[in-house]
């Protein structure tokens, strides 16, 4: 039964339709076991192996570097060639950043500035 109106946005369900038919429309299916969140972030966690710890020990070394005001700027010219110049003016700057650049000078990542690749800043 209606309100007497047109009913335009909800229609009735007419009721010889059971809910058996309504069930058997919409047929359930078996759901698939999720894994747990402490499984899944057991199997994602990052490895833990000597060489990684070393380069991120390296990069937090260089880093830290190019945080520091006190060797100057740090845009648009090497690693090398800051540490050089900071040695040149008697700032000392640590001597482990010089063996870390020279000793990986064929990878940007420890030539190049942590800035270098933000092109607008040069």
């Amino acid at each position: 039964m209606c309100c007497g109106t047109t009913c335009t946005i909800y229609q009735r369900v007419p009721s010889e339709i059971s809910m058996a038919s309504i069930s058997n429309a919409f047929v359930q299916r078996k759901r698939i076991a999720r894994k747990s969140k402490k499984e899944s972030a057991t199997r994602n966690e990052p490895s833990t192996s000597a060489t990684d710890f070393a380069t991120k020990k390296d990069h937090d070394v260089l880093k830290q570097f190019d945080l520091t005001l006190e060797y100057g700027p740090c845009i648009g010219i090497s690693r090398l060639d800051r540490w050089e110049r900071a040695e040149k003016h008697g700032l000392n700057p640590p001597s482990e950043v010089k063996d870390l650049v020279t000793s990986h000078a064929s990878d940007p990542l420890y030539t190049e500035c942590l800035w270098n690749d933000y092109t607008t800043l040069r």
